[in-house]
């Protein structure tokens, strides 16, 4: 029985060494990445702060996992900083935590965000090869012969914007002359390309637009959808924050009506601002918890990181979703 019981006791402890060993290997081996923008973003964040070897594999699996592709390979599932932020705050230890926090302080991490919703869906983005949406639609569709008069077209429209611009240089022209001359311009460039389009075209191009925006309105649920899940928020936290958000979209509207109507300079403006985003980000800590508030946090630092990434990378650039925004901007929506 001795002997039997040495004998398991020695099976036990060589596949416990075995499976230690085999544990330690896995944790000295770093996570592999498979998309490349997806690396350079990690490399970002592994750069910033401190990690041990096992939060570094962690952040690269829960990239791996949240930031892959659907099955069409299409654009990564919205919100997916807002999944990796939650898996963050309950993997990583309080002075990793902590060092973010710091970091998000020190660097007074501000995004440059988009006037939209989500901008790999706008109108106005541009593309690679310098065109906006629209121009995208409307080369898709229209034949060689259109495209030769298109870019006549545009040269007209660019020759008589010079030629405004010359004249405000000289002086020739006031402002409220220039607004209304490049109104016209446009105008006429507008109805330029309306005459070369057939009426299937026109057709074409508005079904092309309405799908685009109903592919807007369901990127920006689900987005809300997985920031209302990674926070946890209740029914009352995200009719409050709702709340809290219109009547900061108020002042700011009215503060911007300020300064266009010349009420404001340009130093009281830019307190007044501060003042009112200071105030919404207490108004919105007010209302979470500490787990919450951590998640916001690691969500407004990744949301640097992705940025940063954008500006290097023009392909990185094309696919960020609405998740570059401050931490108290978190829960702002776009008109």
């Amino acid at each position: 029985m001795k002997n039997i019981y040495i004998k398991n006791l020695s099976i036990s402890f060589f596949l416990f060494l075995i499976m230690g060993c085999e544990n330690l290997l896995q944790n000295n081996d770093e996570v592999a990445i498979d998309s490349e923008e997806l690396e350079f973003f990690s490399r970002s964040i592994e750069e910033d702060i401190s990690l041990s070897k096992n939060s570094k594999n962690k952040l690269r699996r829960g990239i791996n996992e949240f930031g892959e592709k659907n099955k069409h390979d299409k654009d990564r599932k919205p919100g997916f900083l807002w999944y990796l932020a939650s898996e963050m705050q309950s993997t990583l230890n309080d002075e990793e935590k902590a060092e973010i926090f710091a970091n998000i302080e020190n660097k007074n991490h501000k995004i440059n965000k988009p006037r939209q919703k989500h901008n790999e869906f706008e109108r106005d983005e541009k593309n690679n090869n310098g065109h906006n949406q629209g121009e995208k639609d409307l080369f898709e569709i229209i034949t060689d012969v259109q495209m030769i008069e298109y870019n006549l077209i545009v040269e007209n429209f660019t020759i008589r914007m010079n030629s405004i611009k010359n004249r405000v240089e000289s002086g020739e022209i006031s402002r409220e002359d220039v607004e209304l001359e490049i109104e016209e311009n446009y105008s006429l460039m507008n109805q330029a390309i309306d005459n070369l389009l057939t009426e299937d075209q026109k057709i074409q191009l508005i079904e092309m637009k309405a799908q685009r925006e109903k592919e807007k309105e369901e990127f920006y649920l689900a987005m809300e959808e997985a920031k209302n899940k990674a926070l946890g928020l209740s029914d009352n936290q995200i009719e409050s924050l709702g709340s809290f958000q219109k009547d900061f979209e108020d002042s700011m509207l009215n503060l911007r009506l300020q300064i266009e109507a010349g009420e404001l300079n340009k130093e009281t403006a830019g307190e007044s601002i501060k003042s009112l985003r200071e105030n919404h980000r207490l108004n919105i800590e007010s209302l979470l918890n500490d787990v919450q508030i951590e998640i916001m946090k690691i969500h407004n630092f990744l949301s640097y990181h992705w940025k940063i990434c954008a500006e290097k990378d023009d392909l990185i650039k094309e696919k960020i979703d609405n998740e570059e925004y401050e931490f108290e901007e978190s829960f702002e929506v776009e008109d």
